[in-house]
């Protein structure tokens, strides 16, 4: 039986290391984590969002696949042309010790007006990424004893460093639009694609040539709003008045697809009051009643003015599979800041200085700029 165990154990670990080298990690709240997934989104919304991210990967495997990610974008309106600018900073774990990936990404964003209710944004990330493996930690098949297991040396020699180091790139596009009708007070969608690792960066640890697949990631989403009254075209902010009477309904999809691996997630969130709920069908076939994960999402939106706000959310993937009893089910946690009000730079004619709090008025707001959900 322990032979059995050791055997699986090794099989287990090729099976993650060939994960780990051909897809990017993957999170189930997407849309709270914009400035990864895609650079044309920062500074989309106004002010100052920060966003940190923890994820556990299948938490009963001997491996620690935990992802921690912060992100921040500010956006910024008094330059014209321009969007944004974002800062992302991500540990991912591939083991417990065996490989650990380190990224820092810079991103900044164009932004075109296209019509009073439509606007577009581009931008690109520079990314600057670490790979560590500690050789030491891996087990070799000549360490291993029919019988007793792991007990001998090994003759293995390791190649040389155990890091790498590499420059990393993506682009990225959003389209945005606002509508309203006669059952909504308004409607607001939001669609995006990137292309990651542009360049394809060479990530070898021994010397060889191996370019880290593209990955292309396609999002959209639609908020509609119900709040019971006449303003149109005016998403409620989430102070303590209006969320009472807020109602919003917000579908989506993900596609993401790098090397072999495609997939793919539909779902939809709703926040009634100050209380987020959500639910998704992630796949890797187009067959939806053959769904890998079952997603459930709830959270909450805490305003401290109506400008300012905190947001909790939190994801439990629920695996469909038999793979379950091994691995487990995933958990997500997020936590959001916005700063709606928080600018850069101010034009000359504003009150109040450059870096730091405008005094604009925010229900004159332009409806694209508005962070809806």
């Amino acid at each position: 039986m322990k032979n059995i165990r050791i055997y699986l154990l090794i099989t287990l670990a090729a099976l993650l290391s060939e994960f780990a080298k051909a897809q990017d990690p993957l999170f189930s709240q997407f849309y709270n984590n914009p400035v990864y997934y895609n650079p044309g989104a920062v500074g989309l919304t106004p002010g100052l969002r920060a966003r940190f991210t923890v994820r556990d990967q299948w938490p009963q495997l001997p491996a620690d696949l935990r992802n921690y990610t912060f992100s921040m974008d500010i956006a910024e309106r008094n330059i014209p042309g321009s969007g944004g600018l974002g800062l992302m900073v991500m540990s991912d774990n591939a083991g417990s010790g065996y490989m650990k990936t380190s990224t820092v990404g810079i991103s900044t964003a164009v932004r075109v007006p296209l019509q009073d209710n439509m606007v577009t944004q581009v931008g690109i990330m520079t990314s600057f990424v670490q790979k560590r493996i500690n050789w030491d930690n891996l087990v070799f098949t000549d360490q291993l004893n029919p019988v007793y297991g792991n007990i001998y040396e090994t003759s293995f020699q390791e190649p040389g460093s155990g890091n790498i180091f590499y420059p990393d790139f993506s682009v990225g596009g959003v389209f945005r639009f606002t509508e309203s009708s006669n059952m909504f007070s308004a409607i607001q969608g939001t669609f995006g694609l990137a292309v990651h690792h542009l360049f394809r960066p060479n990530e070898s640890f021994i010397g060889l040539t191996s370019p880290l697949p593209r990955k292309l990631a396609i999002t959209g989403d639609l908020v509609f709003e119900m709040n019971g009254d006449n303003d149109k075209l005016y998403f409620q902010r989430q102070d303590k008045g209006a969320a009472r009477n807020t109602f919003k309904f917000n579908p989506g999809f993900i596609y993401e697809s790098q090397a072999d691996f495609k997939t793919y997630a539909v779902g939809v969130n709703i926040l009634k009051s100050s209380i987020y709920s959500g639910v998704w069908f992630r796949n890797r076939t187009s067959e939806l009643a053959k769904s890998n994960d079952l997603i459930f999402m709830l959270g909450i939106n805490a305003p401290f003015t109506s400008l300012t706000r905190m947001k909790i959310n939190y994801t439990y993937d629920f695996v469909l599979t038999e793979i379950r009893t091994a691995t487990g089910c995933s958990h997500e946690i997020s936590i959001t800041i916005e700063l709606d009000d928080f600018n850069m730079f101010q034009r000359s004619g504003n009150r109040g200085g450059g870096f730091g709090f405008s005094t604009r008025n925010h229900r004159s707001m332009e409806e694209l700029q508005c962070c809806p959900f």
